[in-house]
């Protein structure tokens, strides 16, 4: 691209301060002060689930990528986007969360390898920073992630992947990019010519297509981010999380646009495009661009910023639960005495190796008629809702076939197994649809200023800087050995 754009470089190390934008909601220093404790992220959401035991997600090179790393990353994106943490969002952030973590670990690879180190103290300030910026403290915004299930590590592990990879483009930028006079009254002719055409404020989000075999799987998560922006989620908190262009720091704003600066793909898509409209994805030879056109005017003069409006949390939708009045399981149990305090212990273990050695039913009702204890056997069917709480949570989570954790109590130690189990469901009413976002208000349009020679030459670094970003990016991944497992 040859565009003058006020793009935030990837050689400002001031962006990691843009990591973390919080909701409104988890600013309130007042609410995270007094009120109850929030739903936590995870609260009600399926973890990501891996085939191995080892929990592995990725291998980059010989580093792994962990599932736990997925989840964690995953619920701080959600708390970034102000997103639900439902089944179906998860699954629509997985795959660009994965990419996002195997991109990382590149980069710190590389960084790694030509002698580059993050101190403890830079990743400490861009934190506090981050705290400064969401009006907290350090300790008010670790207790916030801490609500949320997110570990601080999580957030420090962004921060370090990011700081690494600009002092790595630093040093190529010295070394590769240099802006001459003649580009610089070249630009500033083409800035003229182009006085009184419209200009456009956009963002973007920008995935990037290395190899032909990545073009459907890239698409598709094009696709899922926009979907999750449609449903509430915050377009520039998405485009901090993954989007892979310089301005992914900054929300992905590319400032103000002129027909003939992008290329022709998202030339022709943004001509069509008004005030606060989205894309859909758009091809080009590098990539997927999603774009989120915030404003409009005439070039050379200032004003036309659409405000949006802030982005709320999507309520979960509401999801089928279990009718427990009318609910019924046929349950056995195995009953172990314990004769006197100095047995409990003795006992435990007996019940504990005799619960793993059970796997069906027919082994349960053969340990329970060798038990000798007439009380162990069939308990028959039961009506959920005539047992204890605490027995109607266990009646219905554990699987059928199963056996109970062991039960212990002063008098015997209990394993119990439901052999079938009938549960109606009570299904959630019809969802209404939300109501339309109120229209975006724009500034007044008052004629501007040109840019001056200095910020034309930084514009040009900055364009430059970005395309030699993800030249490197792609080929780091090209000449990487990766296999993902999710």
């Amino acid at each position: 691209m040859s565009s003058l754009r006020a793009v935030r470089t990837t050689v400002a190390v001031a962006s990691a301060c843009a990591l973390l934008a919080l909701p409104a909601a988890a600013q309130s220093s007042k609410a995270a002060a007094g009120a109850a404790a929030p739903r936590t992220a995870d609260e009600g959401v399926r973890p990501v689930r891996t085939p191995g035991a080892e929990g592995i997600a990725a291998v980059v090179n010989d580093e792994v990528v962990s599932v736990s790393d997925v989840n964690a990353r995953i619920r701080m994106a959600l708390l970034n986007a102000g997103a639900a943490g439902n089944p179906e969002t998860i699954q629509r952030l997985t795959p660009q969360v994965l990419r996002l973590l195997v991109d990382e670990r590149l980069q710190m690879q590389e960084a790694k390898r030509l002698g580059i180190t993050v101190p403890p103290a830079e990743i400490d300030e861009a934190i506090k920073r981050i705290a400064e910026q969401n009006r907290m403290n350090g300790q008010q915004l670790q207790e916030m992630l801490k609500r949320q299930n997110v570990p601080v590590s999580t957030l420090k592990d962004q921060i370090r992947a990011l700081l690494a990879w600009q002092k790595v483009m630093q040093r190529r930028i010295r070394q590769e990019i240099v802006v001459g006079e003649d580009e610089i009254d070249a630009a500033m002719e083409r800035l003229k010519a182009n006085i009184g055409k419209p200009e456009y404020l956009v963002a973007e989000i920008f995935l990037a297509v290395d190899t032909p075999d990545q073009d459907t799987e890239v698409r598709r998560n094009a696709e899922r981010l926009i979907e999750e922006v449609k449903r509430g989620g915050n377009f520039a908190a998405l485009a901090r999380q993954f989007s892979q262009s310089a301005g992914a720091a900054t929300g992905g704003d590319l400032g103000w646009v002129r027909t003939g600066e992008l290329s022709p793909e998202v030339d022709k898509a943004l001509s069509g495009m008004r005030g606060g409209q989205m894309s859909a994805p758009i091809r080009t030879a590098t990539g997927y661009h999603i774009l989120m056109v915030r404003g409009q005017r005439p070039f050379g003069s200032s004003g036309g910023e659409m405000q949006m409006p802030a982005a709320q949390p999507v309520a979960p939708r509401p999801q089928p639960r279990p009718d427990v009045a009318k609910a019924t399981v046929n349950m056995k149990q195995i009953i172990i005495p314990i004769e006197s305090k100095e047995q409990a212990k003795a006992v435990k273990e007996q019940a504990e190796k005799l619960r793993k050695s059970i796997r069906s039913c027919g082994d349960f009702q053969a340990r329970a008629k060798e038990s000798g204890m007439p009380e162990s056997g069939d308990m028959g069917t039961m009506r959920v809702k005539d047992m204890a709480p605490g027995l109607q949570n266990l009646a219905l989570g554990i699987p059928v076939g199963q056996a109970s954790p062991v039960l212990m109590s002063q008098a015997a130690a209990v394993i119990l197994i439901v052999c079938k189990r009938d549960v109606p469901m009570i299904q959630p009413p019809p969802e209404a649809s939300p109501p339309p976002p109120p229209p975006p208000t724009a500034t007044p349009i008052k004629e501007g200023t040109l840019p001056d020679r200095a910020e034309i030459e930084r514009d040009l670094i900055g364009e430059r800087a970005d395309l030699l970003s993800r030249r490197y990016l792609r080929d780091l991944r090209r000449t990487a050995f990766v296999e993902t497992r999710l």
